[in-house]
């Protein structure tokens, strides 16, 4: 087999990291015949062996897409079934969404959600309603069309040496014990995000899991999320701790993070399947989201939530007022976040 295979990886980084199983399974089967579309920051993160087949895509599609036989698009988007079809890429193999087909000459329908929403689950979302699954899962059978199969379906990030020293100098740079024991807390968000887990219950979680066990306190923050940090920070002086969101840490250095760390509280965002896909214990808040998206490989997570009319409804931003605005986050009570943190940490620990 001679085909030259495109691969368009997606720009949010929770479904990148769900697709490393499947990109781990393309890379060994074309080898230089593959090519990785992706946003450059994700380049960090690719698996071994993928380092000389990626094209950073920031902006509107290249000449990266020219000259190959096949186009698998991980993503839903339009625009990525319309780079394929403009660069008459003779074979082209995506979801069958939101108008995409005609543009695909394998278009795979996705499963979709019958009868009523499943009891404290889900919303009722308009016509048509798609079941929610993981990404994993979709990327892998998309992949089968190639003849590709997955044989080990978890998500594994590999932590180079260099980028475990270059965490722990910076973390000693900031005045954090060799050694010392610590948890790392993601705690930025984007503004009005109905992802974000308010910064003053973030505080007294982080609080009660340092009471309990002595863990020291690390933040850490994605670009452009610093404010957030700085009002945890701001909430738990004079505590020590350690805050790098300035500058944010490249997703690299995240993941040599969590490697590092005992244990990663976090919201349900990118930076939550990072930590899992590096073999963290993770402790999870999940509001907005879907837990079905995302229900595979928990072994080592524990998922935090309330029941709320309204969720989960899969939205950026919170469309309601008053006291029913960011009820799903709002409500979570950091006793039970540190409860949640508590069990993995004594699941560790032992009996």
């Amino acid at each position: 087999m001679s085909e030259r295979v495109l691969v368009r990886l997606p720009s949010w980084l929770g479904d990148f990291v769900a697709c490393e199983p499947t990109v781990r399974a393309l890379v060994a089967r074309f080898g230089e015949r593959i090519t990785l579309v992706a946003p450059r920051r994700f380049f960090e993160l690719l698996p071994a062996g993928a380092a000389t087949c990626v094209a950073a895509e920031d902006g509107e599609p290249g000449p990266a897409w020219l000259g190959h036989d096949v186009a698998l698009l991980f993503t839903g988007s339009f625009r990525s079934a319309l780079a394929a079809f403009r660069a008459r890429i003779p074979r082209r193999i995506g979801q069958a969404r939101d108008g995409r087909m005609l543009l695909l000459t394998e278009a795979v329908a996705p499963a979709r959600e019958l009868g009523d929403v499943p009891l404290h689950v889900g919303v009722a979302g308009r016509f048509p309603r798609w079941l929610p699954r993981p990404v994993s899962v979709t990327a892998s059978e998309l992949a089968a069309r190639l003849g590709v199969f997955v044989r080990d379906p978890r998500p594994r990030l590999e932590v180079s040496a260099a980028l475990v020293e270059r965490a722990r100098a910076r973390l000693l740079a900031l005045g954090l014990a060799p050694n010392a024991r610590f948890v790392l807390a993601n705690v930025g968000a984007r503004a009005e995000s109905a992802k974000a887990y308010p910064p003053e219950l973030f505080a007294r979680t982080i609080e009660l899991v340092f009471e309990r066990h002595g863990l020291a306190p690390v933040l850490v923050c994605g670009p452009g999320e610093d404010a957030a940090c700085t009002e945890v920070e701001r909430a738990l002086a004079p505590r020590p701790l350690v805050s790098l969101s300035r500058p944010a840490p490249s997703l690299g250095e995240l993941a040599a993070l969590c490697a590092l760390s005992e244990l990663v509280l976090t919201a349900d965002n990118g930076p939550r399947h990072v930590a899992q896909a590096v073999g963290a214990r993770v402790a999870v808040v999940c509001g907005p989201t879907d837990p079905r998206h995302t229900h595979a490989h928990q072994e080592r997570t524990e998922l935090v939530r309330v029941r709320v009319p309204c969720g989960p409804c899969h939205r950026e931003l919170c469309e309601l007022v008053g006291g029913e605005r960011h009820r799903c986050m709002r409500e979570v009570a950091p006793e039970r976040f540190a409860e949640a943190a508590e069990r993995l940490l004594r699941g560790a620990e032992g009996p």
